[in-house]
Order: structure tokens, then sequence, then C-alpha cells
């Protein structure tokens, strides 16, 4: 497969999962982005120096953790009536070593779009498709927003983002 190629984010088989430590217990939230990426895909690897383009969003409402009690203090912190989604708009390879790359983009959330760079790992699948998948350290704050805290519960302002995207040909 050579040149740029659109993909589509099948949202039923992809993950967007976010892990969180506070002061009693891990915290686990996950939803199903959606969104779409753009990238010159060669032998199951980014081409390196080529340009990419893709967004990735997800609703904050479908952010679940299994605790309605930190769901809706997090709703309520995030505001998400007034900001319902989070969103990622890649733009660049920066670097490729086989199937590994490193991408740069800005994740817009809270009405702040920050730099951010990841690592991940792509795998050619069956009939053109790939999957994706990576993970980053950030830092809830950069965005402004203050980790929660509920009676004897603290949330840790650092997070874990992982994704694992299934891509597949748009025009399939």
């Amino acid at each position: 497969m050579a040149g740029t190629t659109r993909f589509r984010i099948d949202p039923g088989r992809s993950t967007l999962a976010i892990d969180a430590r506070s002061s009693v217990h891990p915290i686990n939230a996950v939803a199903a982005p959606e969104g779409w990426l753009e990238a010159e895909v060669a032998d199951g690897a980014f081409v390196p120096d080529t340009a990419m383009a893709g967004h990735v969003e997800v609703a904050v409402d479908d952010l679940r953790t299994g605790n309605r009690l930190i769901d809706r203090e997090t709703r309520r912190r995030i505001d998400a009536r007034r900001h319902p989604t989070i969103s990622a708009d890649l733009t660049r390879v920066v670097a490729v070593d086989g199937p590994t790359a490193t991408l740069a983009g800005t994740v817009a959330f809270l009405d702040e779009a920050v730099e951010v760079e990841g690592t991940v790992v792509i795998r050619s699948a069956a009939e053109g498709r790939l999957i994706l998948s990576g993970q980053t350290d950030l830092d809830v704050r950069r965005w402004g927003l203050e980790p929660p805290r509920l009676l004897v519960l603290k949330v840790e302002p650092e997070i874990s983002v992982s994704v694992q995207l299934h891509l597949e040909p748009a025009d399939g």
C-alpha cells in the first residue's frame, strides 16, 4: 500500500482508555473513539518524513469508569455540557523505526489545545486495514483541569492514555 490513504476509525472495535491513580484505588475510564487518519503507509509502517493528518474524538459523556459517583464528578468538573468532546488532531510523523512511530499533534480539551507527542505501533490487518496502538502519559493541569477530590478520594493529575484504533480504508 503506497501513497497517502484515508482511513476511518471503526468505533465498534476501537478503544481509548484513561488510567488515573487516586489515594483510594485506580480509576479506569474507557470510551469508543471516532475519527479518521490520512497517512502514507508502506510495508505495514508509516513512511518517514511525510505529511499526516488525522482526527480522533471521544464524547465526554461516553467515558465510563464503572463508578457513577466518579463519572458524575468528572463530568461536572469538565462541564461536559459546555465541553462535550475531547479531540486529538494528528499533524505529522516525527520518527519511524519499523512498525513503531512517534506522532505529533494537539489534544483539545476545555478550550485548550496542547501540543503532544506519542509513540504508536502500527500493524497490518486483512484487506488493507491497520491497527494502531499507543500509550502516553499526560498531566491534566496542562489543560487547566484540577483533578477531583471527593471526601477521602484524591485523584492524581498525571494520567495514562492508551488507544487501540482499528482503521479501515475510508473507501472500503
